[in-house]
């Protein structure tokens, strides 16, 4: 089998010991990032080669290798806190609601007639300008370049408002340059210092390796199970060009993986070559809500006496079961379907308000659930979804429970 590859890894770096990034603490094989918005990803291998050599012309005779080392670099697209942390070793912080940190920030503003700057559109609801951290009033010109001229006697005026004295600054523009406390719980601040470098991680890389034979994309999965990351970084922060990337650089080192703990590796590389193609889990994404969907090839041939797949029309789309208050429908909050009981047919229940997005699951034994009172339902209409899965593909039963 010969194969290709052209396309770009999702990337799973998992904790390899209890560790704490910012306020979250991730245990040992937790999942602690994930890329999944890659432009390149390589794993590039080299060895160390020394020679004995001798004879005339001192040629080479033989040869040893050694120090070999595995080198696995993926350029991601996009940034995230905790992963710049990752990335850089740099402590992540992110307070509570109830503490407040300074935030840097300049607005150009206009000084009012009466000596006002209004900056309630720079600063959210929840914002105030420091009246104890350093506060600017500029003079700019026509261009909106600083002059170098500083209005002196400006001060705070209630926690958004500035008040310029008379002094030739009051109907012109300038800028402010002041200090804003804001809620810490809506800034993620990164600390980097001299102490702290990126860490070790197990990692896990899926990606597609297409035969020449046939162009059938494989699955194939490379396991690293004990990376360093280089602490080594680059920001570039330009108004032309392509946009600035991060590069994770990964030094293999030897370890376990999760299920073999009597041989360690650098690189572990799985190809799956199934035998038949996977089929397409597909229905429209213009179904109407109450229509029945099919998965093809699932043999929807159960025989039914109650509420059964094929013979009633309570689970066949849009009908509705009704419960009427006063009146039991076998107790009032029982359904059994009838349905085949064979090893390899899975049923889950699925339930929500017609009013919500949310699905609760339900209970199920022996082909039998249990609905909420007509206290519980409280007037509303819910929606029940029957799923039965069967070697791989499904079938969707849907039906809506009207209390009147």
């Amino acid at each position: 089998m010969k194969f290709g590859v052209r396309e770009i890894c999702n990337v799973v770096f998992r904790a390899t010991q209890a560790q704490k990034i910012g306020n979250k603490t991730f245990q040992k094989g937790q999942p602690v990032f994930y890329i999944d918005s890659a432009k390149t990803s390589t794993v590039e291998g080299a060895a160390t080669t020394v020679y004995a050599t001798g004879g005339r012309g001192n040629a080479r005779l033989i040869a040893w290798e050694g120090e070999k080392t595995l080198t696995f670099t993926v350029e991601d697209a996009l940034l995230s806190p905790i992963s710049f942390a990752m990335l850089s070793g740099a402590g992540l912080i992110k307070g509570n609601s109830t503490e407040m940190i300074h935030f840097h920030q300049t607005s150009m503003a206009l000084v009012g007639t009466d000596g006002d700057i209004n900056l309630n559109n720079a600063l959210e609801p929840t914002e105030q300008i420091d009246e104890t951290a350093p506060l600017y009033v500029l003079e700019v010109d026509e261009g909106g370049d600083l002059t170098g001229g500083v209005c002196s006697g400006c001060s705070l005026s209630g926690t958004k408002h500035i008040s310029v004295p008379d002094n030739g600054y009051r109907g012109k523009t300038v800028m402010v340059d002041y200090y804003v406390l804001k809620p810490s719980s809506t800034v993620s601040e990164l600390q980097i210092d001299a102490e702290n470098f990126a860490g070790y991680y197990y990692v896990e890389a899926d990606t597609l390796f297409r035969r020449q034979d046939n162009g059938k994309d494989l699955p194939a999965n490379l396991t690293l199970p004990n990376v360093k990351i280089q602490s080594n970084f680059t920001f570039s922060m330009a108004s032309s060009g392509d946009p600035s990337t991060f590069t994770f650089t990964m030094d293999a080192l030897p370890g376990y993986t999760y299920f073999n703990s009597k041989k360690k590796v650098l690189c572990a590389i799985q190809v799956v070559d199934d035998v038949t193609e996977a089929e397409a889990d597909r229905e429209s994404i213009f179904k109407h809500e109450n229509s029945d969907a099919k998965v093809q090839n699932f043999e929807d041939s159960v025989s039914g006496t109650s509420l059964g797949f094929e013979n009633l029309g309570e689970l066949e789309g849009a009908d509705n079961l009704e419960i009427r208050n006063g009146i039991s429908v076998d107790g009032g909050t029982t359904v059994t379907f009838s349905a085949e009981n064979s090893a390899t047919v899975d049923y889950t229940i699925q339930m929500k308000k017609a009013s919500s997005n949310v699905w609760t699951l339900v209970e199920l034994s022996n082909n039998t659930f249990t609905l909420p009172t007509t206290t519980a339902l409280n007037g509303e209409d819910y929606m029940i979804h029957i799923i039965a899965s069967k070697n791989g593909t499904e079938i969707l039963k849907e039906m809506v429970i009207t209390v009147i």
